[in-house]
């Protein structure tokens, strides 16, 4: 994943649910956890922007055809 790529977040419990939650990366942090800078829309809160970092493995790249 780079700069520039869709993504969504990976679930970690049944119970947590992402699907209005689309993000692009806006930069990446070096190191071992490959921190992602994601810039987050909702699109059940209004269109609200949020930024977040999170580690890669927690991410995952939208498919170019999705």
């Amino acid at each position: 994943m780079k700069v520039g790529d869709l993504v969504k977040c990976r679930a970690r419990s049944p119970e947590e649910n992402y699907d209005a939650w689309l993000g692009i990366i806006i930069k990446e942090i070096p190191g071992y956890a490959e921190y992602k800078t994601v810039q987050w829309i909702n699109s059940e809160d209004g269109g609200e922007l949020h930024t977040v970092n999170h580690k890669a493995k927690d991410l995952f790249k939208l498919n170019e055809n999705w």
